[in-house]
């Protein structure tokens, strides 16, 4: 088993929806969403994918390393609008109501964000097709 399929393939094709997310989340944290600013942060977590799609040997270190960057930076965003983000607008902070209708959502997008990023880190170390594509 060599080449861009296979799992390797559900990596590449599944990551591009993920990423989308990441940018647009990470583009608000200080800004009001620019657009311009979400392609920015879009093109820098994808590109590890282009290392991929080239059959570059650096491919799985940078993959791994953008997934974890991404699951880290998608977390600290969540944690600062909960803690700071209303406050820094001059809004109160979430009473008890508003804190427990959205951490659902929230602890949904953490634990999926870490997830993602565990099960990705683990096939990329143990895949007999990724190391025998970029070895």
């Amino acid at each position: 088993m060599k080449g861009i399929g296979g799992w390797l393939l559900v990596y590449v094709v599944g990551s591009i929806p993920v990423i989308l997310f990441y940018s647009a989340g990470l583009s608000g944290w200080f800004f009001d969403y620019p657009v311009l600013l979400m392609a920015v942060i879009f093109l820098a977590l994808a590109s590890p994918l282009l290392l991929i799609i080239r059959g570059s040997p650096r491919a799985p270190k940078w993959n791994i390393a953008a997934l974890w960057a991404a699951s880290i930076l998608i977390t600290l965003r969540i944690i600062y609008g909960v803690l700071f983000q209303r406050i820094i607008e001059g809004q109160p902070r979430l009473n008890s109501e508003e804190l427990l209708a959205a951490l659902p959502i929230l602890l949904g997008i953490v634990i999926f964000s870490l997830g993602w990023a565990i099960i990705w880190t683990k096939y990329f170390r143990n895949s007999v097709r990724v190391r025998n594509t970029f070895s």
